[in-house]
């Protein structure tokens, strides 16, 4: 995992430990590195989009709307889910990323989807903004924090 982008590290981690259902968003992933490498910059949600449909990583990456929170949320594909009888649970695919929902069901172009993603996270991770809890952005949770800080430690 060493070469991987940061935020895959995290997804990975909190995918493995079960610390969450459907997927993290984009600003928690990204926004990660505040707390386990306060050093380094933040990427764009471009920069994010360009990793995540990078066919190299070696877990692929689902992407849908949480019904729950009402945010796109990235999570991880098992197994499972590719051999899903005739394909049903992937409704379409960019390169890396499979799409879950019906979200982007009539998207046929990768630019629209980074497009969408953008200006869905780029103003709030600007804004120093990475976590939602109970309906409202703001800084990680203290959970969420040490959740995270466990990434310093492996």
């Amino acid at each position: 995992m060493e070469n991987y982008p940061l935020w895959f590290k995290v997804l990975c981690h909190f995918d493995d430990n079960n610390y969450f259902e459907n997927g993290l968003t984009i600003p928690f992933l990204i926004g990660a590195v505040s707390i386990i490498n306060p050093d380094e910059d933040i990427i764009s949600v471009e920069e994010f989009f360009l990793q995540a449909i990078d066919e190299s990583l070696p877990r692929k990456i689902s992407l849908q709307k949480c019904g729950f929170i009402g945010e796109y949320v990235i999570g991880t594909i098992d197994k499972e889910t590719i051999n899903y009888p005739y394909g049903k649970a992937i409704t379409k695919q960019f390169g890396n990323i499979c799409i879950t929902d019906s979200s982007f069901l009539d998207i046929i172009d990768t630019h629209v989807v980074k497009k969408i993603l953008i200006n869905e996270s780029q103003d709030l991770l600007d804004s120093n903004v990475y976590s939602i809890n109970q309906g409202n952005w703001g800084d990680y949770s203290d959970i969420e924090k040490s959740r995270l800080e466990e990434l310093k430690l492996n």
